[in-house]
């Protein structure tokens, strides 16, 4: 039975994102958006693995690039997954077939005609001897040695992605830096940004960010080593990862057999010891306390008490009287309650009346629209636009209310911080609500 299989997926216009592989479509929609800046055709390589809810373990090797030609948010991607981890060398081993679509199907024969020695980790130095496509560039010892030495100065334990800034022209730094870098290939993530977890994700520039300072002279022998053998290279590489994920060893106890020594307690100075007298003065400040706390209330209640019956003596003076002429009371206006905006009104009447295709809403939402209510209008166009834009399953009911998915979905939707439609993280009420109004109109 073949090891690895062809992983395809596509924007299909009239139909949505579509991949081969249904466990998958949720882990990649959000590709498109993270390469949305680039012009259509550009993208990179995506090293991704995960645990579906029946415990089978699937990753995926493969390109992807941005569709945005066709629709804001759509990517295509090309590759192959297997039912296991992917193993560390198929990405270095298979990087120069690995961008054109084409050979896809050559390059899974080829993985599953050497599956067997790519799933045996103790023949991977061997597979790295051989492969002769796979050299470190003269021009890319210098970004190669930036981008590791910013990766190993990120101190473990590596629970989300280290991110690199590169620009397109140097992608064959990344199969170099999953190989060399600080998280173990075995367990690591390669994919555009946008994506948490132990791994890389990249983000592209034209300008990449100064690596910051780290473990300057393991790099320099790491690059060295890469130059002239990738095999060696990935042992110092390895031993290094064991190094840092490795743990003090505890200090040993003292064996039950070993001899007690005994102590000459004459030695030691007696304990300094109080003098007498310090002694008898804290017992009577215990005496006393309670007697001076007792009279001090009793000097208290006698001065309030004094104070109180100077206050109470009658005046000789007559007290003055005075005549208050009250008013006659004019007729109370209650205050008019403010009306609803009549265009928020006609907003929630539309919502009511004609709501998007495919989205449900719940009657109690509708309701509160209807009155012309700002928030629940603000809440409900946010919830539309991320279920419309696939940033949150279309299944869940819109109520108005932002869950903590929803606001999770908030914070990592694209297009929704392209719109501006939030402002720190709630909704931003003008934007949202107008367009709400826009897309009811059409």
């Amino acid at each position: 039975m073949a090891e690895f299989h062809e992983l395809h997926g596509d924007y299909v216009a009239n139909t949505g994102q579509t991949i081969n592989l249904r466990e998958y479509l949720d882990y990649f929609e959000p590709l498109g958006s993270a390469l949305s800046r680039l012009p259509d055709g550009s993208g990179g390589p995506f090293v991704h693995q995960f645990t579906d809810s029946g415990g089978r373990t699937i990753g995926s090797i493969g390109w992807v690039v941005s569709a945005a030609s066709k629709r804001f948010g759509a990517w295509t991607l090309w590759g192959m997954w297997t039912d296991r981890p992917v193993p560390a060398v198929t990405l270095p081993l298979f990087w120069s077939a690995l961008a054109d679509p084409s050979q896809t199907p050559d390059l899974v024969e080829r993985a599953n005609a050497g599956a067997e020695r790519l799933f045996d980790k103790k023949r991977w130095p061997d597979l790295l001897k051989g492969a002769k496509t796979f050299r470190l560039k003269d021009e890319l010892r210098e970004p190669l040695a930036a981008q590791l030495e910013h990766a190993w100065s990120v101190p473990p334990p590596h629970r989300h992605s280290i991110e690199v800034e590169l620009s397109p022209q140097m992608l064959d730094v990344l199969p170099w830096l999953y190989l060399l870098g600080p998280v173990d290939p075995a367990a690591a993530q390669l994919q555009p940004n946008r994506f948490n977890g132990a791994g890389y994700q990249y983000i592209f520039n034209d300008q990449p960010a100064p690596a910051r300072g780290g473990a300057s002279d393991a790099v320099g022998e790491l690059v060295e080593a890469a130059a002239t053998d990738p095999a060696s290279a990935w042992r110092i590489a390895h031993q290094l990862r064991t190094q840092r994920g490795g743990r003090p060893k505890r200090p040993e106890r003292p064996s039950s057999r070993t001899p007690r020594v005994e102590i000459n307690d004459m030695s030691r100075e007696p304990s300094p010891r109080k003098p007498p007298m310090l002694n008898d003065l804290a017992l009577v400040g215990k005496v006393l306390y309670p007697v001076l706390v007792l009279v001090l209330l009793t000097w208290i209640a006698w001065n309030v008490n004094t104070i109180r019956k100077q206050t109470a003596v009658p005046s000789d003076e007559p007290a003055p009287t005075t005549t208050t002429v009250s008013p006659t009371p004019a007729p109370s206006t209650a205050p008019d309650e403010p009306s609803a905006d009549p265009r928020l009104v006609r907003i929630g009447t539309a919502l009511a009346a004609r709501p998007p295709r495919n989205v449900r809403i719940s009657d109690a939402a509708l309701a509160e629209a209807a009155k012309g209510d700002a928030n629940t209008l603000a809440r409900v166009a946010i919830e539309i636009f991320l279920r419309r834009n696939n940033c949150f399953p279309r299944t869940e009911v819109v109520d108005g209310r932002l869950s903590t998915a929803e606001e999770r979905a908030i914070r990592t939707c694209a297009a929704l911080q392209d719109e501006r439609l939030v402002k720190n993280g709630q909704p931003d009420q003008p934007r949202a609500i107008t367009w709400l109004e826009g897309i009811l109109g059409r």
